[in-house]
């Protein structure tokens, strides 16, 4: 009987406790959903918020064969639509929903720039929803598979880190977007690489990528991680026909999931068209300046008056290519090791972030899903990476009228954080202390703990806080219109280049021997 009701006790402990992450998470989303969104009362484009907006009223008020053709009804210069399949499949769903409650809401032409606060807390729910469905399951199961020997302290602590980083929150539930979808089908996908599942990994990177194209910033070490841990290149035992077949296997899922997403626009007049609208080239090397190598050498060179489009094109996808070659020698060095193929995912999205063509600011998020995975290994390196990320998009929320919630967020983030990574540190310490192995878990050396800990942190702290200062306060030199965001940009991007550094030595460097509390 005692042991009856110590099951009942620790379920309704178990419950209590997936309810209060759960308050902890939503809360903190509505919370920032409360302010300002991206182009706000400003006509005649407005700005993301209506992109949503638009796309759902095109889906639900147009033939599915129209959605991606400038028409009549369908202007593609007023946020045309220009995500994959699964994006405008979602933005009907949700059309249809919206339109069932507020049908102005979402008729063609008429609702350009509709805000009224019924529609405007449908948008926002939609958001928190797809997070509560997608993102936030995605992340629990990540954790408990991958820190499934964790205490649930630190399964906990693991959770709410990820789940609730400063730059995703701000972008999705202030900016206003759907990144939690197409990193959470992504995350979904990383788990089951480490699970050892890699038909249904391939399933949902399929998925990730046909909901938002920004996912291609994993693809390289999805490719190299599935095709190397699978081939072998010898006859014996007739191991090579057997690795052939698992490939073949992993191919016949990508393909098949591909055409399924596909289906509707699978004649070449469709799909060259949706593949046009997907990749922009047009638009130029980057919009605005964005934390990454070419705004930072703009300084001193200016890439689009020395080279044509094509040109740039070339030079940003060889670079980017040379910048990977890491990840194929990790992957290749150690196959089928989770912390290899997660440092490979890092130098992936980092070299796409880096040195490719067409970067967007809110493209570090996708650097910073697979860095914050990393949160109870590397606590040190991933807490302060992912607080210089959401640094280094102020510029745009400064934009959108988000600095009340940025700095909210981000003074919690600091002190809070702060006092989790240490604890984290000295719990990694005592373990690494009670192991034969030097360095199991990968942790930082002791001179760069001394760097961080000491006074780069806090010399870091007082630059970032004069950055801000000078952003919004200092009026900007009439012969240097852009100075205070190039500082941004560059100072993000300094940092940026060396956790790329750290992590890449991490991947290199790995130990073999196989970490006994995984």
């Amino acid at each position: 009987m005692k042991s009856i009701n110590n099951k009942v006790g620790f379920s309704s402990l178990n419950i209590s406790i997936v309810l209060l992450i759960l308050m902890i998470s939503l809360l903190a989303r509505y919370l920032v959903s409360l302010n300002g969104y991206s182009g706000q009362s400003k006509p005649p484009m407005f700005g993301d918020y209506e992109a949503q907006r638009h796309w759902m009223e095109i889906t639900t008020k147009l033939d599915i064969h129209q959605w991606y053709f400038n028409s009549t009804d369908n202007d593609l210069m007023y946020w045309g639509l220009d995500y994959p399949p699964l994006t405008a499949y979602l933005s009907w769903v949700f059309g249809k929903i919206g339109e069932f409650i507020e049908p102005k809401s979402m008729e063609l032409f008429t609702s350009r720039g509709y805000e009224t606060d019924s529609s405007k807390l449908f948008m926002r729910m939609t958001v928190i929803v797809s997070d509560l469905f997608i993102w936030l399951p995605s992340v629990w199961f990540f954790v408990i598979t991958f820190y499934k020997q964790r205490n649930i302290s630190q399964q906990i602590s693991a959770f709410l880190f990820i789940s609730l980083q400063p730059g995703l929150l701000l972008i999705d539930h202030g900016h206003f977007q759907y990144n939690g979808i197409s990193l959470g089908l992504a995350l979904f996908a990383i788990t089951f690489i480490i699970r050892d599942q890699q038909l249904l990994a391939s399933f949902f990177f399929v998925l990730s990528l046909n909901y938002k194209q920004m996912s291609l910033y994993y693809s390289p070490a999805f490719f190299f991680y599935l095709l190397l841990s699978n081939f072998e290149f010898t006859i014996k035992n007739l191991k090579i026909f057997s690795s052939i077949f698992k490939i073949l296997k992993i191919g016949v899922v990508v393909i098949f999931t591909f055409i399924l997403c596909w289906i509707p626009f699978l004649s070449i007049e469709q799909a060259s068209q949706v593949l046009f609208r997907l990749f922009p080239f047009a638009r130029g090397l980057y919009e605005d300046k964005v934390a990454n190598f070419w705004c930072f050498i703009s300084v001193l060179i200016n890439m689009k008056n020395l080279f044509t489009t094509d040109q740039l094109i070339k030079i940003c996808l060889i670079l980017t290519l040379v910048t990977m070659l890491p990840l194929v020698y990790g992957i290749k060095r150690i196959p089928k090791n989770k912390f290899i193929f997660i440092y490979s995912l890092i130098n992936s999205s980092f070299s796409f972030f880096l040195f490719s063509f067409q970067v967007h600011e809110k493209t570090i998020l996708l650097v910073s899903l697979p860095i914050s995975l990393l949160i109870l290994h590397h606590p040190n390196i991933v807490w302060w990476f992912i607080l210089i990320s959401t640094f280094s998009m102020f510029p745009l929320l400064f934009k959108d009228g988000l600095v009340v919630p940025y700095f909210a967020i981000m003074i919690l983030y600091i002190v809070i954080g702060y006092q989790f990574k240490n604890s984290i540190t000295r719990s990694n310490n005592q373990f690494k202390h009670q192991n034969s192995q030097e360095n199991l878990l990968g942790l930082p050396n002791k001179s760069f703990y001394s760097i961080y800990l000491n006074y780069w942190f806090y010399l870091n702290i007082i630059v970032m806080v004069i950055c801000h200062l000078l952003y919004q306060f200092a009026p900007q030199p009439p012969q240097l219109p852009s100075l205070w965001l190039l500082l941004v940009c560059n100072f993000s991007f300094i940092h940026f280049i060396f956790t790329l550094f750290y992590f890449t030595k991490e991947m290199t460097t790995f130990s073999s021997i196989k970490i006994k509390s995984n």
